[in-house]
């Protein structure tokens, strides 16, 4: 039952309606876009004047400063002008919102080599009055793309030129000879590259087999390095202790220098002290001797009756007093000298 709830609310006139309504605004809108997008802006006509078109069109820009401004509206050629008449007269579209000085004067330029064409208005000598629309403004010819047509022009001749001057040259035989010495040089080249493999597999073999060998001196040297570490390590410890000892005899040397100089003091102050008593000793050794030496020779004396008083005082008189009793040294010296008597 819904199907047919359904069908009833889309045949209903009320829908019918909505959606022609809806169709027909829709036509509207698409129409006016369509009107406006060919009609534009508001526009107010220039007619230029051209001997020539130089590929414009109908719907060509028309571009102020660079901009664009209007288009071409259309062209008008006459075969047989008038005297001081161009031969095209072309209806150019402008808006309202750039006035064009009283002056100005358009050309036909185009963008690069094979760019589009346009109409340049060029308004450097322009007054500052604005053209009424109608008004008839002169046009020139595009210098820019004459110049530049000129130019391939000679560079196409220059380029003839130069392929006759090839073809005089015989280029094609040196191009030959060239590509020959070119194939000789690369066969050169595997020859040298082929001798430089040669040499890198000897190379590589000698290297091989000099790894061992490499290898053991490594091996050796570094022990040797490990032998040395030891022994410069017990050279410090060495180099150490010999120091130590060294400064340990300078303290005993100079202990016994400090001793000797004390035992050399002494023995001055001692000697010093006994001086004195040697030169008296030798004094009563000397006087002991002449008195033995005179009973030598006198030995009568003794017998003819002096008596030993007499002999005693005369060996006072020869004696220093005192001498005798005084020092042991001298009478153990006289005792020495009586006994062999």
């Amino acid at each position: 039952m819904a199907e047919p709830e359904a069908r009833r609310a889309h045949e209903s006139p009320a829908a019918q309606i909505s959606v022609g309504l809806f169709v027909t605004v829709a036509v509207a809108g698409f129409i006016w876009l369509l009107i406006s997008l060919r009609l534009g802006p508001d526009r107010y006509e220039l007619v230029a004047e051209f001997d020539t078109l130089g590929g414009i069109t109908e719907a060509t820009k028309v571009k102020l400063r660079g901009f664009p401004i209007g288009q071409v509206e259309s062209i008008e050629f006459l075969p047989m002008p008038g005297k001081g008449q161009a031969h095209f007269l072309v209806t150019l579209g402008i808006e309202t919102a750039y006035p064009v000085p009283t002056g100005a004067f358009a050309e036909i330029r185009g963008s690069g080599l094979v760019g589009e064409a346009y109409v340049h208005l060029d308004v450097t000598a322009g007054d500052g009055e604005p053209l009424p629309p109608g008004a008839h403004i002169n046009g020139r010819s595009d210098d820019t793309m004459k110049t530049l047509m000129t130019k391939v022009r000679e560079a196409a001749q220059k380029l003839g030129g130069a392929g006759q001057a090839i073809r005089d040259a015989d280029l094609g035989s040196r191009l030959g000879e060239l590509t020959a010495s070119v194939a000789q040089v690369a066969d050169d080249m595997g020859n040298v590259s082929r001798s430089a493999d040669s040499l890198l597999l000897a190379s590589r073999h000698v290297v091989v087999n000099m790894e061992p060998g490499v290898g053991r001196s490594l091996q050796s040297l570094e022990q040797t390095m490990t032998l040395l570490a030891t022994t410069m390590l017990r050279t410090d410890s060495l180099v150490a202790t010999t120091s130590q000892d060294v400064q340990g005899s300078v303290r005993a040397l100079r202990h016994a220098v400090e001793r000797l100089d004390g035992l050399l003091g002494r023995v001055d102050s001692l000697m010093a002290g006994k001086q004195a008593q040697l030169h008296e000793t030798v004094d009563n050794v000397h006087a002991t001797s002449a008195a033995v030496r005179e009973l030598t020779e006198n030995p009568w004396k003794l017998v003819i009756g002096r008596g030993d008083g007499q002999v005693a005082e005369e060996m006072k008189t020869r004696q220093p007093p005192e001498s005798t009793a005084s020092d042991p040294t001298a009478s153990n010296s006289t005792a020495s000298i009586e006994a062999p008597e």
